[in-house]
Parts: C-alpha cells; sequence; structure tokens
C-alpha cells in the first residue's frame, strides 16, 4: 500500500489547508450581517492601510485571482464602498480607494474581526501564536520558491 508511508492527518500543509477553510467559513459567517465576505473584508482592510491599491496589487495582497478579484470590486463599487479610478499612467489599472461608507463600514467590521481572532485564539499562548506565524510565512516562501 502506497499511502502508508504518508500521513495525510499529520501533515502540517493538509492540516492548514483545512484549518483556512474552516476559519474562512467561520469569518464569512461573522461578516454576513455586515454584508461582506473575508474577501470583501481583506479588501477594504488593505484599501484602508494602503491609502489607495491598483485592483493587481489587491488581488495579490488578498491571495485570490485577478478574475475574482474583479468580481469583489465590482460589488464593492455597487455598494458605494470603494472608488475605482483609471490610472492617470496606464489606463488598463484601476485605482482603489474607500468612500467614505466604506471607511465606516470598515470601521464596524473591526471589533468583529477582533472578537473572531480571540475567539480563535483563546488558551494560545502569544509565543506559540509568533512560532506559528514565523513558520507559516517560512513555509509560505519555500512553496513560493518552488
Amino acid at each position: 500500500m502506497a499511502t502508508s508511508q504518508f500521513d495525510l492527518d499529520s501533515c502540517i500543509m493538509c492540516i492548514t489547508s483545512r484549518s483556512s477553510k474552516l476559519f474562512s467559513n467561520k469569518f464569512n459567517d461573522v461578516m454576513a450581517p455586515m454584508g461582506l465576505n473575508r474577501s470583501a473584508w481583506m479588501a477594504l482592510y488593505y484599501i484602508d492601510q494602503q491609502g489607495e491599491l491598483n485592483q493587481r496589487d489587491l488581488a495579490n495582497l488578498i491571495g485570490i485571482t485577478g478574475p475574482s478579484m474583479v468580481k469583489i470590486v465590482n460589488q464593492l463599487h455597487l455598494a458605494n464602498l470603494i472608488t475605482v479610478a483609471v490610472s492617470a499612467h496606464d489606463r488598463r489599472e484601476r485605482r482603489l480607494t474607500l468612500t467614505a461608507a466604506g471607511s465606516d463600514r470598515l470601521a464596524q467590521t473591526i471589533p468583529l474581526a477582533e472578537a473572531f481572532r480571540e475567539q480563535v485564539t483563546a488558551d494560545i499562548p502569544q509565543a506559540d501564536l509568533n512560532t506559528l506565524a514565523r513558520v507559516m510565512e517560512h513555509m509560505m516562501q519555500n512553496a513560493s520558491d518552488l
């Protein structure tokens, strides 16, 4: 049996994949009453942090494809949470900024995100969380280098 040498249940990549899906679904549940999902919330967050972003850079920060980003940008724009402007330097590039409504919505959701983080990380020492973050960053870099 070929699988006897490999334990999928203890494989860190499989554990993180399953946990990522679980966290994403649960975070979506938290944000749903605010009319957002995880990716849309992350878009508002990163636009707020950067002041202005282009669509491609935002997709990379969130970790989604270009077509998925287009759908989110369109939804956020229709909801008047972001503005979309054509770049003066490259007509193909779209520059994204938060509207006042987008800033307000983000401000309303930050306490929800903080409460979610606190619930998920309850009873885990900060040193362990720091180690996990450092190891995951290293693993992502290793995977990027493949």
